[in-house]
């Protein structure tokens, strides 16, 4: 397999293992801390990283292979659901 291929596979594995653990800790964590809160921050940053590695790794080359829509898509997803919680903390912070 052509390692242009496995990369972004790889990627979408561990963005799938990351929900997976995020969706864990929401339904088993404490309710001390947020922590399903902060682990979606740290998610939401490693996906930045992401995206700037696709900018370069896919929209620059020369050959676009569609397995890197992937994780863009979970990527965008991710921070999406961050800003949205964001949003809705802001704005219930003023009601």
């Amino acid at each position: 397999m052509n390692k242009l291929i496995i990369f972004p596979i790889i990627i979408t594995v561990i963005q799938l293992i990351s929900f997976g653990h995020l969706y864990y800790t929401h339904k088993q964590g404490s309710g001390q801390y947020p922590a399903d809160f902060i682990e979606l921050n740290i998610l939401a940053i490693c996906n930045i990283g992401v995206l700037i590695l696709a900018y370069f790794l896919y929209f620059k080359a020369d050959v676009k292979l569609s397995i890197w829509l992937a994780p863009i898509l979970l990527a965008i997803i991710t921070i999406v659901l961050l800003l949205g919680i964001y949003i809705i903390m802001w704005i219930n912070k003023y009601n």
